[in-house]
């Protein structure tokens, strides 16, 4: 797939055009997608079996690696979604930070962090039992941020 992106300063709005071969469901996921993106409607397609949910982005913990799949945990739920952990990380509000090479949490949700110097440090979530991991390499700037964000409350 080619993207091309042209700058017109005459545009009286931003206008995206999708140009292709056929309708796929890549095209169909793009647009949707973009169209979220738009109207601010902040959720992900993603399944449990072989039906499909609407998650809202708000309500989730964290996304990890799993295989051929990332799994998207909610406090209640497990959903998986096909796309890379990168795409999903390019997509998600600023909210969401990467913790570890397989995992991106939501930093809005985190309840408590375990330090742990030799090894992953423990993140615990409210409302939830569920656990998620950062590694060294990410720990600090995970710490940074959540500092910022006891700062501003």
């Amino acid at each position: 797939m080619k993207i091309n992106i042209d700058v017109d300063d005459s545009l009286q709005q931003d206008m995206i055009t999708i140009h292709c071969r056929e309708i796929t469901d890549e095209i169909l996921e793009l647009q949707r997608l973009l169209s979220q993106k738009q109207t601010g409607g902040q959720k992900i397609s993603a399944y449990i079996d072989d039906t499909e949910y609407y998650v809202d982005v708000k309500t989730i913990l964290f996304l990890e690696a799993d295989g051929n799949y990332i799994s998207v945990h909610t406090a209640k739920s497990i959903y998986r979604v096909r796309q890379k952990l990168y795409e999903l990380e390019e997509l998600l509000p600023r909210d969401f930070l990467r913790v570890s090479k397989s995992t991106i949490v939501n930093t809005e949700l985190i309840a408590s962090i375990k330090k742990n110097i030799t090894g992953a440090s423990e993140i615990s979530f409210r409302n939830s039992i569920k656990k998620a991991y950062a590694s060294r390499n990410y720990i600090k700037a995970l710490i940074e941020i959540m500092d910022e964000k006891r700062l501003k409350r």
